[in-house]
């Protein structure tokens, strides 16, 4: 039987009184609740298979939404889509009212999406910071000539990088790692690590692709007071999530997928109640 999970915080999790004014996210290209995202008719099938069928959806500015289904139903595919990783057959796919099909991933990013990814992907020899660096390389000016040789501009932009980072590390709590090679991270930790890098891009929209796998109870909590956080900083959050209990506590909207096509949408509580998500998903015990 699903249970909800309590709202309580984590213990020991603390994080800055304020939102820090690097880190912030104005809504001055929308209000609040508008679509930021509007998705109509994604369909993508590999070799006759339709992993993606007719997908339509949008997601208000500043809410967080989740995106659930059986194994197989055609979520990561959907992000990959969205992202670039591929194309779509048919459909449309509008970001803040521009369409963002066919262009490349690192066009995608720079527009504001960012991303995780199911398997942590990170650069093990790297440092926690170092990461977190690379995540801001869309948003710097330097170019290779004046890196090589250290001009004065190069010099200012990564000093203001090393700063900038540690604002994202400590919204994880890993401030006190960013020395560290980010490969001697504990699993949960490198999922934190990868959260951190992608609002280093920063993005109006995060989309987090099954960031509880793996994690203990513990760092579940503490996932879900993060992605508060981040929502709280103007970011909205569309997140791929197999953990129900995270899921029902902190989604406002949740859509649900089945063999790529879309059988509910709704409140938590809409969703839970759906005889198909049930028969789908679920379980006859929820």
């Amino acid at each position: 039987m699903l249970k909800e999970k309590g709202s309580e915080n984590s213990p020991g999790i603390t994080f800055p009184p304020e939102i820090p004014t690097s880190c912030a996210r104005d809504l001055e290209k929308g209000a609040a609740g508008d679509e930021i995202l509007k998705v109509s008719d994604l369909t993508k099938t590999f070799g006759g298979l339709a992993a993606v069928k007719d997908v339509s959806f949008s997601v208000r500015r500043g809410m967080i939404k989740a995106i659930i289904g059986p194994n197989g139903a055609g979520k990561t595919t959907l992000y990959d889509l969205l992202t670039g990783l591929y194309q779509p057959d048919k459909g449309t796919a509008l970001f803040e009212g521009k369409s963002i099909l066919g262009l490349p991933p690192h066009r995608i990013a720079a527009l504001g999406i960012a991303r995780t990814f199911q398997t942590v992907r990170i650069f093990p020899r790297m440092t926690v910071r170092e990461n977190v660096m690379v995540g801001m390389h869309s948003r710097t000016r330097s170019g290779m000539t004046g890196c090589a040789l250290r001009l004065p501009g190069s010099i200012r932009e990564e000093a203001w990088m090393e700063e900038e980072s540690m604002t994202y590390l400590d919204l994880v709590g890993l401030e006190m790692q960013s020395d560290n090679l980010a490969g001697a991270l504990p699993f949960g930790q490198q999922r934190l690590l990868e959260i951190a890098r992608a609002l280093a891009t920063s993005p109006r929209l995060i989309l987090l692709d099954e960031p509880a796998s793996g994690l203990n109870a513990y760092e579940t909590r503490e996932l879900g007071e993060i992605i508060f956080r981040i929502r709280d900083m103007g970011i909205t959050v569309l997140l791929v999530e197999h953990d129900m209990g995270l899921v029902m506590r902190i989604s406002e909207e949740i859509l649900v997928l089945d063999y790529g096509e879309v059988i509910a949408e709704g409140t938590p509580e809409e969703v839970r109640s759906d005889p198909k998500v049930i028969e789908a998903y679920l379980g006859a015990d929820v």
